[in-house]
């Protein structure tokens, strides 16, 4: 127990300050971080998009879950703009599910940032319901036979690659 309380006494504001920082990350995190990992293999639910079901069956989709107000959307959402402009990735499968907000809004903030993905409209929120979404912006992958591969929540600096490598499999 002394061992214990020496070690304790020795660290400076810096080090109890990280380790207040990881609580921190792992208190906010952790429940999207775990509902992550038990809806990836999971079999996305249909919805309908432009009279169609969707995702499409044998194509690969990424939907990005947003909202207007939330600034870690806007960055993710403009580096997916600009790699689509830059031609580095297809806007093709891409959609961007805005949940709870009225079309009026979003399609006026759409236009402002000159988005060029595709919207849908989950204003009631079941889409986000239906997934268990905790947080924005959640990225879902999902595979040909409408499998969700992957699910990440957050601004995540690999996000082109991923998407690169995931549409062009």
């Amino acid at each position: 127990m002394e061992k214990i309380i020496i070690w304790i006494k020795k660290r400076n504001w810096g080090d109890w300050l990280f380790v207040a920082l990881i609580v921190l990350v792992v208190v906010i995190k952790g429940p999207a971080f775990v509902n992550e990992f038990k809806l990836e293999g999971n079999n996305f639910p249909l919805i309908t998009y432009q009279g169609k079901i969707f995702p499409p069956k044998n194509s690969r989709t990424v939907l990005i879950f947003w909202a207007t107000w939330c600034g870690p959307c806007s960055i993710e959402l403009n580096r997916i703009q600009k790699a689509i402009t830059n031609n580095e990735i297809s806007n093709q499968n891409i959609y961007a599910v805005n949940i709870g907000e009225s079309p009026v809004l979003v399609n006026s903030v759409v236009k402002e940032r000159k988005y060029k993905i595709p919207i849908i409209f989950d204003e009631s929120g079941e889409i986000a319901k239906k997934l268990n979404i905790l947080a924005t912006p959640t990225l879902i992958f999902i595979d040909e036979k409408r499998s969700i591969e992957f699910i990440t929540s957050g601004i995540s600096p690999t996000l082109i690659y991923r998407i690169k490598h995931f549409l062009i499999k």
